[in-house]
């Protein structure tokens, strides 16, 4: 009497199915399993009825799997679609409001400004803005002192540690800051101003803020108006 044949390896003297060997099997392998155990039982010794009932029921569940994943899959996508929707309408409506995000990259025009905001947890004796170009080069060195806790801004004047006026385009900074004993002081980088525009990059939308190009995920106050308290320095 023939046996069962090994579904692992392809045999093309069976039936000319795909028996190569696979990660995972999916509900049309397990239904030609099935019906090929069918087709090589033994008539003597056939299937029992409890073992038949469960294949069909573990061909059943994992049916029901295959289509599970397919709807979530379809699913995420729509609330994804959605969720990209709401924010580019949300965006708009923030124009004109001031809004206080996280440190992000700015660009410097011409014969521009630059704001360079930051939050201290406490009061520092001392503070340090590193500004750099694109390239990773450091510009200009500034030094603080006597700031007070909270939001301080810092307002650039486009030049160089030579007093020569900086190259238009992207720039990056980073801030340091300690007590007058010397102990490190908590600072994050921030931006800080009015929305002026949106800008939309590949079906996102973008919070233009002082040169500034800001994700609306990274917002993490927004007011009406200018009523924040911020500290500026220059």
């Amino acid at each position: 009497m023939a046996n069962i044949p090994n579904i692992t390896f392809y045999d093309p003297t069976l039936d000319g199915y795909d028996y190569s060997v696979k990660s995972d099997l999916g509900k049309e392998d397990f239904l030609h399993l099935l019906v090929t155990q069918l087709r090589y039982q033994d008539p003597l010794s056939p299937m029992q009825d409890q073992a038949f009932i469960a294949q069909l029921a573990q061909f059943s569940q994992l049916e029901q799997l295959e289509n599970m994943t397919s709807s979530l899959e379809t699913s995420t996508q729509v609330d994804y679609v959605m969720s990209q929707t709401i924010a580019n309408t949300m965006a708009t409506t923030l124009i004109g409001k001031t809004v206080v995000a996280e440190g992000a990259d700015f660009y410097l025009a011409s014969d521009g400004q630059a704001n360079l905001s930051y939050h201290l947890d406490t009061e520092a004796s001392s503070v340090t803005v590193k500004i750099y170009n694109e390239s990773g080069a450091l510009v200009r060195t500034i030094q603080q002192e006597e700031i007070p806790k909270g939001n301080n801004t810092y307002i650039w004047d486009g030049r160089d540690d030579n007093g020569n006026q900086a190259s238009p385009g992207t720039y990056s900074y980073e801030v340091s800051a300690s007590t007058l004993t010397g102990e490190n002081v908590d600072v994050s980088k921030r931006v800080i101003g009015p929305v002026e525009s949106v800008k939309y990059v590949d079906g996102r939308a973008y919070l233009i803020v002082g040169g500034y190009k800001v994700d609306l995920s990274t917002i993490i106050e927004i007011l009406d108006g200018d009523s924040l308290n911020v500290n500026y320095n220059s």
